[in-house]
């Protein structure tokens, strides 16, 4: 796989570089004398014989454009005949296959535009066939057309059809129209109008009879293109091009439906009609072409992922298979059930004919928790789920979720795993599984399944980063090579005559573009409009203007403007529900008077401006806008609307214009609406009709599969509107939900090829547009110059004042600007609509009476991001030396000790020497040494470790073991004191000074100090208050003492800590961004999610029951006690629970209450209904493109832009010096090719048995036979028959039986070193095992085991599939990359992990007893350590943590502050709303920090990584085994002409294969006599190919030399030429 040229880091430095680079070459144009100089001058054109661009031009003295004519044609066919001629010549020599073959011009390829070398074509000459300008084609029979935009457009010169040729007036006529472009713009409109149809659920009968017109015009279309370009015999003709094909497909599809019932698979003949777009809009071939290719890229990682699942999948198959359908069944009178929780019946039967499979089938058996439709999981092992009383465990039924999560088979696991890898409903699946079979299983989640899935999803997405970054390059370089061109023209003509123009060649364009654009703008104005428009009335007038227009360019105004914003951004703020009627009025009013304010700003600049100048701005016409909406919207103030809010939220907006974050946030948005973005909207639209067209009849008809009314869902593919909105929340990362339904309802094949294709190509256009935004030179340019606005000019001056006041003096201050620097923001053109980095606009001179044009040239407004005026300080390793861990504060190389800084003044007497000095300064001697001993760290490693065990055992269940409480109490004691004798000790040795001033210190000292303030509240009897028992809590973060004992973590926090501050800035526009969404949506929602309900039946009354608040209450003064006004946990009643419904609806995967209250909400305090107003929806899918996706991108690109500045002074982020250095040796093991055991034997048998075992055919079949084994433990399934099982056995018994012998055949040819390989060593604890499994099954699983642990290391004997990857480089350089990556993917695991541990003990010390509902259950809850871990665990990987926060929110009636805990002291199941909440954001934000790290990390490493192989002594070892075979004799030489065969019979990374001659050519092999070549030679060329230029080319090279000394059969033999010299002399020969 290639690599790019640079690090990530280095590609992300170049964006601004490479931006302004391509724009400079895209605007590269010659003058009209230049272009005639170039054209006509012979001595110019050759002096750029070497020019590739300017080869391409014809010679002197001919025209540039030449119609083709018959003349044409016929001297095409002379030179196409003698170029024949000469290929047949070159044939009969040999030398075909040698000679390098032209290849056409990529600069006059099809579809892209004339260089700029040849000017522009006359106009007479466009959509008119002329002659070709590639020489590669003037000796094929094709022609030019060039068309709008001077595009090239190649056609064939034959026939069309075999009757029409290129001067046919017919096939004329067909060109013109092709190439119009209201035939394009025709086509689009027609495309548009039959995609708008399609978007009709229940289109009426008339657009029946309209698709037979779509059908003529695309047929029409079709002929047009047959005619002009020919059907199929050329390389241009209409079926050559792939995207004709969809014409081909409508046509055909369209008469096939007519005599044809497709029935739902009518949509195959609507989904060409959308995908005909792509080629009609311009540039989307390309994009379309770049997306595709990048996809190519994948096969190697998509291989790698494919088997990588399907390992998952079998794992995970025999570990649970049929533990899923564990279900709690009610007891029947007549059974009994014994210990083991097995249901038995007795013979008392009240029917001989009972049936057991059909008792367990009816589902009035199950026991159902209240609102889920699927019966209760249990399972038999002690740490499963139990049943209620009077229900016992029995296995029956189908599987949860209509039977589709399943471990039943291969194709059902297999499901499961993407459903985990995609982490959609994922927290559903594992509660299901450790349910059923143990929560002692969360390990094989932890530990193989999220690390495997973690493993296979970074490779992916470097794998895309990686191509997107190559591509970038290649337009790069290809604009490299065309500015390179365009100089060499430009230095050609300078020396022929014409410096003074070419001089200014370079910049003559953007001059006379911004000429043209000042003209236009003078000229769309006429002189009478000009008058009205620029007020310039009599001399009093100007006098007024121009004090206005002091007024309105002084800093202090804008300054005055941004509080105004502010302070009306607080107003909308403060609206909530309910409101008094005075703090409503009080609201009105003070949007009033904003209003006046703003009006106020736009009438005053309106007067100091002129309305030319003003509107000049795009910033003014915006402002204006919003405040002429706002005036109408209090002329209407009476009618109910919603344009008065929105005009509310919009002045937000406002604030980018003086804040460049936010106003690059802005621009962010505005600048994605490119290709690419378009091409995922296309496609969306695609699957949205294929969709709502497969499945529309099928949820209709089988409704009551799905729902029990037979009502539809609320997510279902009946109309367009439902139809999108399920593929959005498919692109959402939720599609497994809607799978299911879709599959119940209409099929099982169609739904998972139809929702696993958008999954894929969804989310990998998302991805790609996601780096479009993140890494294209095109978005994200950060400025060069830092001209300060207003609001930081007036800043300044208010603080140099304040200084003046207070007698200071500002060494920052440099002084203030002049006016004219202060004008310069007022008239600058809004840099968010525009793709251009700067612009200027020009004002006539007289806006501004007696004022130089100098005031009105704008200078352009650059907006730097935010992360660019943040200075932060990076550490050196220097620094680092200096701030190490609390342990390694001071490590003095001398004996004497600073005891001023060490000790206070008045301690100790100033005399060491003798007295109490001197035995102060043995105790502070003494102590140093014990903190710097290594025992002394691994001890306090130890005592953390013991610890944070001990607080793991404080849960609800400690009060009733006195024993364990005693032992934990006194081990609480215990390690507390040792802690304080830890801190006492660095403390004399190092000096409080000293130790108070290391971060990690204080982090210990704060920790030490909640353990001894627990430990006297205890002794003194006061731990019972409210205070102490939080404090007592805080003892959760004793774990987090280890981060500062481990320098990988260490590090890894230092990064996360110093990656938050920078970053304030760029969260507070993301809380800007959620501002608006948290305004609107308090406009919107506020007070309508509330609902009457009835507790005892937990059922929702129906509006014409209960239609409001009023009638709600009504009932509950009836004394109706079940029935409860109640409302969502998460509403938009205030800004504060706005924020925290939008935080919910970014980071858990629960936020369907908040959508469905949203949709089904009517009035304020009215009971809902349900769907009352669908189109709610788009709120959210508003909010999770902008305040989600691009949040996200915008977060992410400030964490990239801090992390490129100096990588903290290291080679790698997250490893230290030392792991790099082990990630360096690992990777280049990893990089080897697998090497031999040992030598090869002398004994013949024994080297044919090495021979046979060594060689790569043994091996894939051994290959073979592992993956043979692999499919047979994959075909098991739950309801298999004996019949299958006997021979499963037999295939089982055959597969050992070959293991054995291969085991055999090895330890035969290697002997002992046999057991170097580990790979062997493997192979032989699994074959023993497999025995044992086999043979002893029933013994071990009686007496030891279950046999199911044998059978799960059969999977062990896939890991050698892997070994493969050896000879799959691109795979083998990604998995060499993610090796190299451990390291710093350990340290940032550690610490995810210790985070995880300290939050799981600090959630089972304060949501230990809160109410059981929603996700908290018997199981899944914070009692008990590993509970909370689960629970944790869950969090971490953004699953539904709102169910587990919902029971902590709750007050009082929701919750009882008095309930009795049977067996426990505490009283209540309420929770604390603001605790955790905090619980939950902290967590949640800190580990979707770290997550960013891990996959960051991966990337960085494969970018990173170099594409170098390794060789090994075998590698040598093979290459002297081949070249034996060409050189029987030992002479150490072979003829050159066997070198090509040789090449390619070799083995590994040395290997050429054919065709090879040129490359082994340009080797320029040395020749000596006789045409041989020496093998020496050859292995170095061959090893240089392979290693390149590195330094284990240099130490291969000296080993050889040692090796082979001056060799008497090489001296003799002088070489007397190379390769590359004798295929010169024979052209040359040739030539004479």
């Amino acid at each position: 796989m290639k690599s790019i040229k640079m690090s990530l880091f280095e590609f992300w430095r170049s964006k601004g570089e490479r931006r302004a680079f391509l724009v400079r070459t895209n605007q590269r144009r010659l003058l009209p004398s230049q272009l005639e100089q170039l054209l006509g001058d012979s001595g110019v054109r050759a002096e750029l014989q070497d020019n590739r661009v300017a080869s391409l031009l014809p010679p002197v003295g001919t025209e540039v454009f030449r119609r083709f004519t018959p003349a044409s044609l016929q001297e095409i066919q002379q030179r196409h005949e003698a170029e024949e001629k000469e290929q047949e010549r070159r044939k009969k020599m040999e030398e075909v296959a040698e000679k390098e073959q032209p290849k056409p011009a990529s600069e006059l390829e099809a579809e892209k535009l004339l260089p700029f070398i040849y000017g522009d074509p006359p106009p007479e000459l466009l959509k008119t066939p002329l002659e070709e300008l590639d020489p590669f084609y003037q000796s094929q029979k094709t022609f030019l057309v060039l068309g709008e935009g001077n595009m090239v457009h190649r056609f064939n010169a034959e026939p069309s059809c075999y009757l029409l040729s290129p001067f046919n007036p017919l096939r004329t006529v067909a060109i013109k129209i092709l190439l119009h472009l209201l035939f394009n713009v025709f086509i689009m409109l027609t495309i548009l109008t039959n995609c708008a149809l399609m978007v009709i659920s229940d289109p009426p009968a008339w657009t029946d009879k309209l698709q037979y017109v779509f059908t003529a015009i695309y047929t029409f279309e079709a002929i047009v293109k047959i005619v002009s370009r020919g059907f199929c015999v050329g390389k241009f003709t209409f079926l050559r091009d792939p995207w004709n094909w969809l014409d081909v497909t409508v046509i055909i599809l369209a008469f096939v439906s007519e005599f044809t019932d497709l029935h739902k698979f009518s949509v195959l003949s609507l989904a060409p009609r959308i995908l005909k777009i792509i080629p009609v809009i311009s540039g989307m071939k390309v994009t379309v072409g770049a997306f595709v290719q990048s996809v190519k890229r994948l096969a190697g990682v998509i291989v790698l992922l494919v088997l990588g699942l399907c390992v998952l999948s079998v794992i995970c198959m025999h570990l649970f298979m049929g533990n899923l359908r564990n279900k709690c069944v009610i007891l029947p009178a007549w059974s009994n059930q014994t210990d083991d929780d097995t249901l038995h019946f007795t013979n008392q039967t009240p029917s001989s004919g009972f049936s057991y499979s059909e008792y367990l089938d009816r589902m009035e058996n199950y026991y159902f928790l209240p609102g889920l439709i699927d019966p209760l999981l249990c399972g038999n092992t002690s740490d499963s789920g139990s049943c209620p009383e009077g229900f016992t465990c029995v296995s029956g039924g189908r599987n949860p979720n209509y039977g589709f999560t399943s471990y039943d088979s291969i194709g059902w696991s297999l499901l499961s795993q993407i459903r985990l890898m995609t982490q959609d409903f994922w927290d559903n699946l594992m509660m299901l599984t450790l349910r059923s079979s143990g929560k002692a299983y969360l390990t094989v989640f932890m530990l193989v399944i999220f690390p495997s899935t973690f493993c296979l999803l970074s490779l992916l997405l470097a794998v895309v980063v990686m191509a997107f970054c190559e591509q970038e390059e290649a337009i790069v370089t290809e604009a490299k090579r065309k500015e390179e061109q365009f100089k060499q023209i430009v230095e050609a003509l300078k020396k022929r005559g014409e410096t003074e123009q070419a001089e200014h060649s370079e910049n003559q364009n953007g001059e006379d573009d911004q000429k043209r654009r000042e003209l236009e703008n003078q000229s769309s104005c006429p002189p009478c409009c000009l008058v009205l428009l620029q007020w310039n009335c009599c001399g009093c007038w100007r006098w007024c203007k121009q004090r206005l227009y002091t007024f309105v360019t002084n800093p202090f105004f804008d300054l005055v403007i941004v509080i105004c914003l502010i302070s009306n951004i607080l107003h909308m703020s403060t609206e909530h529900y309910p409101m008094t009627e005075e703090f409503e009025w009080q609201w009105v009013v003070a949007d009033l008077v904003f209003t006046a304010i703003f009006a106020a700003e736009m009438v005053l600049k309106i007067l100091a401006l002129d309305p030319y100048g003003y509107f000049q701005v795009g910033w003014n016409t915006f402002e204006s806008i919003l405040v002429l909406q706002s005036l109408i919207d209090l002329a209407l103030a009476d009618v109910q609307g919603l344009f008065r809010l929105n005009t509310i939220v919009l002045r937000v907006l406002r604030l980018a214009r003086w804040w460049p974050s936010f106003n690059m946030f802005l621009g962010m948005i505005w600048r994605s609406m490119r290709n690419v973005t378009l091409l995922l909207f296309i496609m969306v639209f695609f699957f949205t009709v294929v969709g709502m067209q497969l499945f529309q009849q099928d949820y209709e008809n089988h409704v009551c599969c799905i729902t029990v009314d037979c009502e539809l869902p609320r997510w279902h593919m009946t109309n367009f509107f439902s139809t999108f909105l399920v593929i959005f929340r498919v692109l959402c990362g939720e599609w497994v939900e809607m799978t299911w339904d879709c599959m119940e309802v209409s099929g099982k094949a169609t739904c998972l090829v139809f929702f696993m294709t958008v999954v894929i190509i969804g989310n990998l256009l998302i991805l790609n547009v996601f780096l479009t935004l993140l890494l294209s030179s095109f978005i994200f340019v950060a400025p060069e110059e830092k001209d300060k606005n207003n609001i930081h000019k007036a800043l300044e001056w208010i603080k140099t004042w304040i200084l003046a006041l207070l007698g200071k003096k500002d060494p920052d201050h440099t002084g203030v600007d002049s006016k004219e620097d202060n004008r310069k923001e007022y008239l600058a053109l809004n840099l968010v609509m525009s793709d251009q980095p700067m612009s200027e606009v020009k004002v006539l001179s007289s806006n501004i009476n007696n004022q130089t044009s100098s005031d009105h040239n704008i200078k352009p407004q650059k907006v730097p991001i935010a992360m660019a005026e943040v200075d932060i300080e990076f550490k050196t390793p220097e620094d680092e030396q200096q701030e190490k861990k609390c342990d390694d504060i001071q490590k003095p190389t001398e004996h004497h000790e600073d005891h001023e800084g060490n000790t206070p003044e008045d301690c100790c007497s100033d005399n060491t020497s003798q007295g109490a000095g001197r035995v102060w300064s043995n105790v502070k001697r003494a102590c140093l040494l014990i903190v710097q001993h290594k025992y002394f760290e691994i001890t306090i490693i130890i005592i953390i470790m013991l610890s944070s065990v001990a607080l793991m055992f404080e849960d609800v269940h400690l009060h009733q073991r006195q024993v364990l409480k005693m032992v934990v109490e006194m081990a609480d004691r215990v390690f507390t004191y040792l802690f304080l004798l830890e801190m006492l000790l660095k403390w004399i040795a190092h000096g409080l000074k000293k130790y108070f001033t290391n971060a990690w210190c204080w982090l210990d000292f704060l920790i030490l100090d909640v353990f001894l303030v627990s430990l006297m509240a205890d002794m003194l009897g006061f731990s019972g208050t409210g205070a102490i028992q939080f404090l007592r809590t805080l003892r959760a973060l004793g774990p987090l003492r280890a981060l500062s004992r481990f320098p990988g973590l260490r590090l890894v926090v230092e990064v996360l800590v110093q990656t938050i501050r920078p970053l304030f800035d760029v969260l507070l526009v993301c809380l800007t961004v959620w501002l608006l969404f948290g305004i609107v949506g308090v406009g919107m929602f506020a007070g309508k999610f509330h609902y009457c309900f009835n507790e005892t039946s937990e059922e929702y009354f129906l509006p014409e029951v209960v239609n409001n608040k009023t009638d709600c209450f009504s009932l509950i003064m009836m004394n109706f006690t079940e029935i409860r006004w109640k409302n969502l946990h998460m509403n938009y009643d205030n800004l504060l629970n706005g924020y925290l419904a939008l935080l919910h609806l970014v980071t858990s995967a629960d936020w369907m209450d908040i959508l469905y209250a949203a949709v089904d909400a009517r009035l304020v305090e009215d009971q809902p209904v349900y769907e009352h107003n669908i189109f709610m929806h788009l709120y959210f899918v508003c909010f999770f493109i902008i305040g989600s996706f691009f949040t996200f991108t915008f977060l992410i690109r400030a964490i990239m832009d801090y992390l490129q500045r100096d990588k903290f002074g290291r080679k790698r982020i997250f490893m230290t010096d030392e792991q790099y250095k082990f990630s360096k040796c690992v990777k280049e093991r990893f990089s080897r090719y697998p090497q031999a055991p040992g030598p090869r034997p002398q004994n013949r048998a024994r080297a044919w048995l090495f021979d046979l075992v060594t060689s790569r055919y043994f091996e894939f079949f051994i290959m073979g036979i592992i993956c043979l084994n692999m499919v047979i433990l994959a075909v098991e399934t739950y309801d298999q028959s004996y019949e299958v099982d006997e021979i499963l056995h037999w295939f089982q018994f055959t597969f050992i039986l070959i293991f054995f012998i291969e085991f055999i055949l090895k330890i035969s040819a290697f002997r002992q070193h046999y057991f170097a390989d580990g790979l062997n060593v493997l192979d032989f604890v699994v074959l023993v095992m497999l025995i044992i499994g086999m043979f002893l099954a029933d013994l071990m699983e009686k007496y030891f085991v279950s046999p199911h642990v044998f059978r799960m290391l059969r999977l062990v004997r896939v890991a050698p599939v892997f070994c493969l990857i050896r000879w799959a480089r691109g795979i083998k350089r990604l998995l060499s990359a993610f090796v190299g990556s451990l390291p710093a993917l350990f340290n940032i695991g550690l610490v995810f992990l210790l985070l995880m541990v300290t939050f799981s003990i600090f959630g089972m010390f304060n949501f230990a007893y809160v109410k059981k509902e929603y996700m908290i259950s018997d199981m899944f809850n914070f009692e008990t350590f590993w509970n909370s871990m689960i629970c944790v665990f869950m969090i971490s990987t953004t699953s539904g943590w709102g169910g587990m926060l919902y029971p902590m929110m709750n007050n009082p009636p929701d919750c009882d502050p008095y309930a009795e805990h049977p067996g426990f002291m505490v009283k209540g199941d309420c929770g604390n709303p603001t605790l955790g909440i905090v619980f939950f954001f902290t967590f949640s934000s800190l580990s979707y920090l770290l997550v960013v790290y891990l996959y960051l990390t991966v990337v960085l490493e494969t970018l990173n990584s170099e594409d170098m192989e390794m060789l090994s002594d075998d590698d040598l070892q093979r290459f002297y085994k081949t070249w034996s075979k060409f050189d029987p004799d030992a002479s150490q030489f072979i003829p050159y002409s066997e070198l090509s065969d040789f090449c390619s019979a070799l083995q590994g990374p040395l290997r050429i294969p054919k065709p090879n001659t040129i490359k082994l050519r340009h080797m320029d092999l040395p020749l000596f006599p006789g045409d041989k070549i020496y093998c020496v030679d050859v292995f170095l060329a061959l090893a240089s190919q392979v290693l390149g230029e590195s330094a284990e080319m240099d130490a291969l090279k000296a080993r050889m030399e040692e090796r082979f000394p001056a060799n008497s059969s090489k001296v003799s033999n002088v070489p007397i030429s190379s390769t590359l010299h004798r295929k010169q002399e024979e052209e040359a020969a040739k030539v004479i």
